[in-house]
Order: structure tokens, then sequence, then C-alpha cells
């Protein structure tokens, strides 16, 4: 059938192409064989031109004597007239009386040849009643018109060959019987196609190595085959991945559920059950139940909202937002996204711990507030003292001096260490790093601790290394030896000793020790002693100075080194610190 129908397809687009071709290729004869025609003619018109200027005729008006021309020409089919521009006849071969001729302006040949060279015309004449095919010609004083009878010649040199129309009727026999060979092999191909559809759709076993014909149509067929078996690897491929993603859900820390737009379950892993479970009062929940507990009623409101509107939604606008629920001391983040397909996913996670976290930073923050509130009511209430005591002695007034000035300093270390930590957590990858020498730093904090130390009267035994140089920031290096040493001032008691020594190296981090013989650290404590504001004894750390922070200060800036530090008392007394700093920092990490 479809071989029927393509052979007539074809054969009406061929025999319309041809009867054009044909019609095209016989106007263009037909015209050829005009223009020869014209030509003849206007060389006539061009005799007779040149005849009337060089015998001077028009000025003479002796128009009788183209006769001679006339004769000489001997062809006795040719008429030759000669009209003036305003259309009277000077002279006419054919005709002798040429003042009974009527007017020639308004002849189609004349107006022809008026708006352009020349023109023509075939008619019957009205001066001899005989058909003429016309040709007239413009001058600068007059038209000169030729014309040969129209008759059974003229006809005939007109008229296409019939040759052509022989040759055009062969070619039409041998492309309808290529057309029927060309149909046929296509069919067949198109069967094979047909065979490799209905297998494909029935997904029976197909073979990849079909025989097509050589040809583009063969090519095309075996490019969809091909494509096939591709797409078929792709969707095994597909189907696979897609166990692994469902294998990955189940197996996920994050609890998702995948709902139809009726509420009814597709999908949901064992976290999500786990984590509705905790939220809910009873001992095992349904995920399709989530919607009836009442901690969900938001949620569930939101669905409703959506899904009730019945929009369409974009791709790239879905409907999404995220709930929290807190049940029992226990936080969980709910995130709700409708697809366009109106199925939609909740996402079920417990955030207790970013909660106690925020909580802590919270905490924080207000321990801050504290530390900070301390020395500036101090300073505050020195200074309220001195204005408003106009009598009190230049002794008195000294020592709140004294006591207002070492506030302001304790207030400007604190904001200094709380400055360093905030620059170490909130711009550790764009802290500068350059190759520091560890020597030269230990060096230049011992000069600046000389005073405090034999204030004190501790003794400090270095042993560092010569050559010992890291790839780090330089600020946060000397922060860590700097905080070591005013911790040993500040808590550990006077006369005494402390020590400071690199005792190995690898290939990756240079390992140090620092201790002293002090007054040590209760057990119950040591755990807590990295913690910012934490102190041992409260009110004797206020007493003797230090803001809270310089061992949070040693563990951040040795973390960010990509080492790691840690604390026990001796057994002789005091405390000992092992930290390590690697030999070039990757990158800083905070905690």
């Amino acid at each position: 059938m479809f071989r029927k129908r393509l052979f007539l397809y074809f054969f009406v687009v061929y025999a319309a192409f041809a009867a054009i071709v044909t019609l095209l290729q016989y106007n263009r004869e037909v015209s050829f064989k005009v223009d020869k025609l014209n030509s003849n003619l206007d060389s006539y018109a061009s005799l007779v031109h040149n005849y009337i200027q060089r015998n001077s005729i028009l000025d003479s008006s002796q128009f009788n004597r183209l006769d001679s021309l006339y004769r000489i020409i001997d062809n006795n089919n040719l008429r030759v007239t000669v009209v003036a521009h305003n259309g009277d006849v000077f002279y006419d071969s054919d005709v002798y009386e040429i003042s009974l001729m009527q007017n020639h302006l308004k002849r189609p040949e004349v107006q022809a040849a008026l708006r352009g060279a020349h023109g023509t015309d075939t008619r019957l004449s009205a001066s001899t009643g005989t058909p003429y095919y016309y040709y007239a010609k413009q001058y600068k004083d007059y038209f000169v018109r030729t014309a040969l009878d129209y008759d059974v010649s003229i006809r005939e040199f007109l008229r296409a060959e019939r040759f052509f129309f022989v040759i055009i009727g062969i070619l039409f026999l041998l492309m309808t019987l290529l057309l029927l060979f060309i149909s046929g092999k296509f069919g067949n191909t198109l069967s094979k196609l047909k065979d490799f559809a209905l297998k494909a759709a029935s997904d029976e076993k197909i073979d990849p190595n079909i025989e097509f014909p050589r040809n583009e149509l063969g090519v095309i067929s075996r490019q969809i085959v091909h494509i096939y078996d591709n797409l078929k690897k792709t969707r095994d491929t597909i189907s696979q991945e897609r166990e692994k993603l469902i294998r990955h859900l189940y197996i996920s820390r994050e609890g998702v559920a995948i709902f139809s737009p009726s509420k009814t379950k597709i999908f949901a892993n064992s976290l999500f059950i786990q984590n509705i479970i905790h939220i809910s009062d009873k001992p095992s929940v349904n995920p399709e139940q989530v919607f009836g507990i009442d901690e969900f009623n938001e949620v569930k409101s939101f669905i409703d909202k959506n899904l009730a509107e019945n929009l369409a939604f974009l791709q790239a606008q879905l409907p999404s937002k995220s709930f929290t629920i807190s049940k029992r001391g226990r936080y969980f983040a709910v995130n709700v996204i409708i697809f366009s397909d109106r199925t939609f996913e909740i996402s079920l996670n417990d955030i207790t711990t970013q909660e106690t976290e925020k909580n802590l930073k919270q905490q924080l923050t207000s321990n801050i507030a504290h530390e900070l509130r301390t020395p500036v009511t101090s300073i505050l209430g020195y200074l309220e003292t001195i204005l408003s005591s106009k009598e009190l002695d230049d002794e008195k007034r000294t020592h709140f001096i004294e006591r207002a000035n070492v506030q302001a300093n304790r207030l400007s270390e604190l904001i200094s260490d709380i400055s360093v930590l905030n620059r170490i957590e909130e711009n550790a990858v764009s802290v500068d790093k350059d190759t520091i020498s560890i020597p030269e730093i230990v060096s230049e904090v011992m000069d600046n601790m000389k005073a405090k130390l034999d204030e004190k009267g501790i003794k400090a035994e270095v042993k560092i290394s010569e050559g010992i140089a890291v790839k780090g920031n330089y600020s946060l290096l000397y922060s860590i030896f700097q905080n070591l040493f005013e911790n040993s001032i500040i808590h550990a008691g006077e006369n005494i000793e402390v020590s400071l020594q690199n005792y190995f190296e690898d290939d990756t981090y240079y390992y140090f020790s620092y201790a002293d013989n002090g007054i040590g650290i209760p057990y119950e404590h040591i755990g807590r002693i990295f913690d910012r504001f934490y102190r041992v004894d409260q009110g004797r750390g206020r007493q003797t100075g230090g803001t809270g922070l310089g061992l949070a200060i040693i563990k951040n800036a040795v973390l960010f080194h990509g080492g790691d530090i840690s604390v026990k008392n001796r057994d002789g007394g005091g405390v000992e610190f092992f930290f390590s700093i690697r030999k070039e920092v990757v990158s800083g990490r905070v905690s």
C-alpha cells in the first residue's frame, strides 16, 4: 500500500515537473524563433532607413523611390511601410494610394515602438485585408514598419519542433519505470522499519544487525536502530541509577518522603518514619498519617492551599516553604516543595545539634556582653567617683585613676582577643600566610614578656631549634606563644619555672610542649579550659587579670595551622601543653 502511494506521490510530482519544464522549453523555443524573425525584419527596417538617409528621400518627399529598393529585396511576402511620427503614412509597398490609408499612430506595433525601440503585432491588415506579422522600429523622423504575410510558412516557423515532445515522452516513460524501481526499494526499507518499530513497541528482542539497503534511507534506518539500542542501554542505566537513588534515599541521613496530589505515599525512607515517630505520640506511624499530626497542621495548610489553587507551576518557581517543629526538647526542620506534576516532597531532619549550637552562640554572645560590662562598669564607677567627689585627696584620686586604667587595659585586651577569634572563625580562608620563623617569634615574645616574667619571679627555659619555619600567619602564631606565657603569669603563681621546646618533627608537623610547675588545674576543669570565657576560679580570674579567651585563642590558632593541642597536669605539679603545627597550612580549621 505504501509503495503504491509513494509511487503515486512521486509520479504526480514528476508529471507536474515535466509539464512545467515542457511549457518553459516550448515558450523558450517559440521566443527564440520570434526573436529570429524580429531580427530579420529589423535588418529590413535598417536597410530601408539607410536607403532613405543616403538618398535624402525624406527631404525630397520622393518615397516612391523605395520601390526600386523593394524590387531589389525580392521578397514577395515582405511589406514595407514608412510612417511619420504623427501617424501619416509616407510609403507602403502593398498600397498604391497611400492617401486613402488611415492614420497609423494607434497601430499596436507603432505604439509599442513609440514606447520603446521597436514593437510587434500579429493581425489582419485594415488596408489590404491580409493577415501580417508586423515589426515597427522608431527612428528620429519616422517609423519603419516591416511585415510578413502570416501564412502557413510563418506559422510553421514559429511552432516548436515535434521532436522535443517525443524526447520528453520517452524521458517520462523512463522516469516512470525508475520511480517504480525506487518506490519498490524504498517500500522494502520501510517494511523492515515497520517490523523493527512493532518489535520495539512490544519490547521484543531486536537484532541490531538488521540489513538495510546501502543508500541514504538505509543509513537513516541503521541510525534509528543504533539510537534505539543506545536509548535502551540508557534506559537500563537510568533504571539502575534510579535504583541507586532509591537505595541512597533509604540510607540517607535526611528523612525524605514523596506523596501524590491525593497525599498517597509514593516513597518514604526509614529516617523519615523515625522522625515522625519522635514527633508523634504514637509508637508507630504510617507516612500518610503525618497529615493527622497536630505539629504538621501548618505544613498541611501550605500543601492544601497550593494544590487547591490548581495553578501551572513553572520549574524555576515551584512552591516551597520551610518550617521548624519542636517536640520534647528536640528540633526538626521541615522542607516542603510541590513539583509541576502536583506531587510534593517533604524532608524532615533532626536539627537538634544545630539548634543547640545556635543556643550556645547566643550564650556566647551573652557572655561577651557580660565580660564587657564588668570592666566598663568599673571604669564608669571610678570616673563617676572622681567627678562627683570634688574634695577627693590626690592619693585616692590617683588610686581610682590607676584602677580605671587597669580596667581599661583589661577591656582593650578583651576586645582584642574577641577580634582575634572572630578573625580566625569568619575569615580563615582569607587570612594572609607567609613563611614564618618560629625562633624569631618566640624571641620576640620573650622580649615582650620579660618584664612581666621578672615581676612574678618566673624563670623561662626555651629550647627551639634554629631554622624551624612554617607557612602560616604571623599574628596568629605569635598569639599562641604569647598566650601560653601569659596564662602562666596570670594563673600559675609566682617564683615558678616554665619551659618551651620543640621535642619532635616529621615530614608534616613540628611538635611542641609548654610546661610550668605552678598550681596546676583541678581535674574536673581540664576538659573545659579551652572554652571561651571559662575560668577555673571565676572571682580570682577577674582579680588577677585575663579575659578568659587566651586558651580559646591558642586552640583556634593551632587548629588554623593544621595542628592539635592537648593539656594534662604534671606529676610534680603544674600543667603541660602539647601542640603541633603543620609545616605548610593547606586550609585553616577552627572550632
